[in-house]
């Protein structure tokens, strides 16, 4: 119903919905212009630079926009959505990775976690390199103000994390208009400068880009990775799929983002070869002094605004991961009432905001924190590759020469870029890498120890059957009250269930079994949610499913169903078993450490009671240890 909606409302304002979708999708890679041919032109070689050098970046840059972004995402990646919903978890529920045997597939669920980390990584370096890029604005304005880019950056950087519990909906009504003139802003400062240096243009032909590469053999790889710049935000264009839509998306792009980013970059190029010391910026060199402070404010509610794009990408993300069993469940607030996707993760944002005031003073300028960004961007666009070639091959029915002619176009060029990338590596692209890695050993420790909870619930209980065919109660205590236990292991006896009858000796009128199951695709429809099955006078069991982007009320849900089968859900007691997680004493294994990492993650991980919205004063918790 939610997507319904958000679908009329895209039919009824079609205009707003893609100056919405600049707010939100286009960020990242609508700021590129402040700092991508900058540090092309210094890996060439700073003010050595000639003019065919500036003819082969934009070449390079203008090719690079066209196959990764124009020909990758929007006319091929954006079409693999999971009822709507896109990014790289969503390709890994489309080929079922997350649930069944994988056998030789097992790199592609790696894939998909790698990719997915680095993503998450990257919204710790995404905000302060745009942020920077704009505010290093006061070093052409006001050279006096330097030393405050800094503090400045910092202070923009806590409003963006501070903002962000207003929701992805407001926020984009509210910068998608700003979003708009900062495009128009891009177009006009690049017919500006085209004007003064029309032979310019010559860059469009890819043989500038191939000489440039010829010519310097020995810097192929860092001008390649300066140039893989102006294309970091392609990626949110996927992982903001669901927000708006392919066709939203789409437009957006074709008829906004991608020609006033390219008509900008060759203004950019115009004016370095009419003043080679506009090299120092030539983004604020591109505008006239009357513009300059302006243009500054401007810039910079940009690249908040790019800042926003990478943030609502992570937020999704997390979502998709915590639902799929990857990551502790944190507390999710929903920010729209027309749409699940708009979402707020409150812990999340705060680990986001710290790591990047951190990096922003440890870096303290755009040139060194370009050598560590975009590094984990070009590894995630491979991983999307390589899931979207697998998706292509598995459900889409094109020949098997159509599919692999198109998997070495995109593996080619996306190689390119990673290897590229792999030249930062000791000048910052260690920190990214680092990032991503962290977050992958709690992906696998979470799921890791998740699987391991589940079999010592098998382990130690007993199929539902064999209890509820027990014969020795006489001494049991009768409840009158309805019990409702939560269930993970599905037709296995709750183990609060049984710690109850065994010690406190308790028998309730009515117990319902519930087991809250998560399905591989983000939403699933009103009537195939519940699933409830009688199974004595006493025992009723449910199956609830939710789609891994829909909200987990349980109560909502599973109340109406019991009424119809004529128990009172205001009068039931929930019962949830709480595990405490007792790790090796002696860490001599990696399976040692992923239990203790596990034991942390489960200590600090929402509760069940939060997470499924469980009424508090009716909900009873049972504690019981398990050993990893």
């Amino acid at each position: 119903m939610a997507t319904s909606l958000t679908r009329d409302r895209t039919r009824i304002l079609p205009f707003a919905a893609e100056v919405g979708a600049l707010g939100v999708v286009f960020g990242d890679i609508g700021t590129s212009p402040l700092y991508a041919l900058k540090q092309g032109v210094l890996a060439v070689g700073g003010t050595n630079f000639m003019g065919e050098d500036v003819l082969g970046l934009l070449s390079l840059i203008t090719w690079s926009i066209i196959l990764s972004v124009t020909v990758k995402y929007v006319m091929l990646v954006l079409r693999a959505d999971n009822d709507g919903e896109g990014g790289i978890l969503a390709l890994v529920t489309l080929l079922d990775l997350h649930r069944s045997a994988l056998g030789r597939r097992w790199y592609l669920l790696a894939a998909g976690l790698i990719g997915s980390a680095m993503l998450i990584g990257d919204g710790v370096l995404t905000p302060a390199m745009s942020v920077l890029s704009a505010i290093e604005g006061l070093q052409v304005i006001a050279p006096e103000l330097e030393h405050w880019v800094v503090i400045l950056t910092v202070l923009v950087l806590l409003a963006i994390f501070l903002s962000q519990r207003l929701g992805t909906e407001r926020i984009a009504s509210f910068f998608g208009p700003i979003m708009l003139v900062w495009f128009a802003a891009l177009a006009a400062m690049g017919v500006h400068g085209i004007v003064q240096a029309p032979q310019v243009l010559a860059g469009l032909d890819p043989r500038h880009g191939i000489m440039l590469m010829v010519n310097h053999p020995g810097l192929a790889g860092v001008i390649l990775g300066a140039c893989f710049l102006a294309v970091t935000g392609g990626e949110a264009l996927y992982a903001d799929l669901g927000h708006f839509g392919r066709k939203v998306i789409a437009r957006a792009w074709l008829f906004v983002a991608m020609p006033a980013l390219l008509l900008n970059y060759f203004g950019q190029g115009a004016i370095l070869l009419v003043d080679p010391n506009a090299v120092r910026n030539p983004f604020y060199d591109l505008s006239p002094d009357l513009f300059d402070v302006p243009l500054l404010f401007l810039a910079t509610a940009a690249t908040v605004i790019a800042s926003q794009s990478i943030i609502t990408g992570v937020f999704s993300l997390a979502k998709q991961a915590i639902e799929l069993g990857y990551l502790p469940p944190m507390r999710i607030r929903y920010t729209s009432e027309h749409n699940e996707q708009h979402i707020y993760v409150g812990r999340l944002n705060w680990l986001l905001m710290i790591s990047c005031i951190a990096v922003v003073i440890g870096f303290g300028a755009s040139e060194k924190l370009a050598s560590a960004y975009g590094i984990a961007v070009a590894f995630a666009m491979v991983t999307t590759s390589v899931l979207f070639i697998a998706q292509v091959h598995r459900a889409w029915g094109w020949p098997a020469p159509t599919v692999w002619v198109m998997a070495v176009f995109m593996l080619t060029v996306d190689f390119a870029f990673a290897a590229a990338n792999l030249t930062k590596l000791h000048d910052g692209g260690w920190l990214p890498l680092t990032i991503a890695s962290v977050i992958i050993v709690v992906m696998v420790s979470w799921r890791r120890g998740l699987e391991a909870v589940v079999a010592q619930q098998v382990r130690f209980t007993e199929p539902l059957d064999a209890f509820m065919g027990r014969k020795d109660r006489s001494g049991d205590v009768d409840s009158p009250r309805t019990a409702i236990f939560l269930s993970r292991a599905g037709a296995m006896t709750p183990v609060a269930l049984s710690r109850m009858a065994e010690l406190l000796k308790v028998r309730f009128e009515k117990a319902v079994i519930v087991s809250v199951w998560i399905a591989a695709r983000p939403r699933v429809s009103v009537e195939d949610r519940v699933r409830m099955t009688t199974l004595n006078e006493n025992f009723v069991r449910v199956d609830l499913r939710f789609g891994y982007m829909q909200q987990i009320d349980v109560p909502s849900v599973l109340g109406p169903a019991l009424s119809a089968r004529g128990i009172d859900p205001d009068a039931a007691v929930y019962v949830i078993g709480h595990e405490r997680i007792i790790p090796p004493d002696e860490v001599v294994r990696l399976r040692d450490i992923i239990a203790h990492v596990f034991a942390f993650l489960a200590r600090n991980a929402e509760r069940s009671v939060d997470r499924f919205g469980l009424p508090r004063a009716r909900t009873v918790e049972i504690g019981y240890p398990v050993k990893m």
